[in-house]
């Protein structure tokens, strides 16, 4: 099994970090309308600061490059997404529909945009070392989440006590993979209709794939 999916020990989970300072903010919201416009590539420094209405010397004062911004973007996302799940408990009702809840609002209410820069991430980790180590980082914090969740709707019985979590983790993480694909480069996709989709599967794979027996998978 990739270690992607394999389960961390709970204490291990990251927590949510400091926020950025709100020039920070402003500066990673003018980068990503910049990056999902012109590209990773073709982009400058001189582009990210006229669309947060600062000088490019202003900008360099905050981030020293564009390897700089895309670390900041990632950094942000992984401490609002570490958030988001450190707010899901059982003592508000079903874990699944807080999760749904959950997976609405990040592949439903983002802009499409955000699923453009996440492919150019995705694509730029492929040969380079430091943006990998960002994107594990950020499956670190949804793979941890996700396993709190599992383990508080196990405990309730809305998943089945013998759930093969790593398989269940990775059939996830696939489609959430290829949601976020379909969205980047098909203009007309329906994301409402995707989502219901993946949440509907996502439900169905939790009574299949299961545990028979110690160290056993039912197929």
């Amino acid at each position: 099994m990739s270690p992607r999916f394999r389960l961390p020990p709970l204490a291990a989970i990251p927590s949510p970090e400091r926020s950025p300072s709100q020039r920070q903010t402003r500066i990673l919201d003018a980068a990503e309308s910049v990056f999902a416009r012109a590209g990773f590539h073709a982009a400058t420094m001189q582009d990210v600061a006229a669309e947060a209405g600062m000088s490019p010397g202003n900008l360099y004062r905050y981030f020293a490059s564009k390897d700089a911004i895309i670390a900041g973007m990632a950094e942000r996302d992984r401490t609002l997404i570490a958030a988001d799940f450190a707010e899901l408990d059982p003592a508000k009702g079903s874990v699944l529909d807080q999760l749904e809840m959950l997976g609405r609002k990040h592949l439903i209410e983002e802009p499409r945009e955000k699923a453009v820069i996440c492919m150019q991430i995705w694509a730029e980790a492929s040969r380079n070392p430091e943006m990998a180590q960002m994107c594990a980082a950020i499956d670190g914090t949804v793979v941890g989440g996700l396993a709190l969740a599992i383990a508080g709707a196990k405990a309730s019985g809305e998943l089945p006590a013998n759930l093969d979590d790593a398989r269940f983790l990775q059939a996830v993480f696939m489609m959430a993979d290829g949601f976020f694909c379909r969205r980047a480069t098909d203009p007309g996709f329906d994301a409402v209709m995707a989502a219901e989709t993946l949440f509907t599967a996502m439900r169905g794979l939790a009574q299949i794939l299961v545990l028979s027996e110690v160290g056993s998978v039912q197929p």
